[in-house]
């Protein structure tokens, strides 16, 4: 059986729990820009301050989500906490609001605490490099795959690797999430070695949310990207 390159990818790099996290991901920002959208409404004031918010409701639901997982570590930071995996840490990233913007054109490093993000060194400690409890979502070829990257971690350099989840977003619509390991330029812009879109992944497992008006918000126009690994170049941005 040949393993789903999206599957392969989040286990390499997040370790047991890739796959998990993988398939949740999509559901978290689903379900925050429902909220989100709905508290816009209800607010109703003409300027979208409200929804705004969402880069912050994201930031915590992947804590109390993601958090729950076995091999989950909750990361102290200034003001927010974040979550990682073998010491990869998960930052989700409202980059737009629009479709049309390229997530290259924006700056990613607007604070200290971004930018620290790739800058302290990593808790050697922290990692997971071992499956200390059941997995019954993995095969037994993503079983091998993950016990061979365990062994190859234990040789890595002491610095943060970091994946971002770009998304964008308003409250009439979300277009796009995608994610990927990223690294950032002395321009403060992020640069990714491949990406994949989740817009579609996990979708199913969605938390069911009773929408303030008749016509939810996520019923917006939403593009059916290709699912799988894409190359990208140097990538960047900042929003939210």
């Amino acid at each position: 059986m040949t393993i789903d390159e999206g599957r392969a990818w989040a286990l390499r790099t997040l370790g047991a729990d890739g796959v998990l996290v993988r398939d949740q991901i999509s559901a978290i920002i689903r379900d925050c820009h429902e909220k989100m959208a709905n508290a816009q409404a209800e607010a109703d004031m003409k300027h979208t301050g409200v929804y705004g918010q969402i880069w912050r409701k994201c930031l915590d639901e992947f804590v109390t989500v993601l958090g729950r997982l076995p091999s989950a570590e909750i990361m102290p930071r200034r003001g927010y906490k974040l979550v990682s995996f073998n010491g990869v840490v998960l930052f989700p990233w409202r980059f737009a609001r629009e479709r049309s913007t390229d997530v290259g054109s924006r700056p990613f490093a607007v604070s200290d605490t971004r930018i620290s993000l790739f800058r302290q060194e990593r808790d050697l400690a922290q990692q997971c490099l071992d499956i200390e409890f059941e997995h019954p979502e993995l095969t037994e070829e993503e079983r091998i795959l993950l016990d061979a990257e365990a062994k190859a971690l234990e040789e890595t350099l002491t610095s943060h690797r970091v994946v971002v989840v770009p998304y964008a977003s308003n409250p009439s619509a979300l277009h796009s999430i995608d994610w990927g390991e990223a690294t950032l330029g002395v321009d403060g812009c992020l640069t990714f070695a491949s990406m994949e879109s989740l817009l579609d992944v996990g979708s199913g497992s969605l938390v069911d949310v009773a929408p303030a008006e008749d016509e939810s918000f996520s019923d917006g126009p939403i593009p059916r990207p290709q699912l799988g690994m894409r190359k990208r170049g140097a990538d960047g941005g900042a929003h939210g």
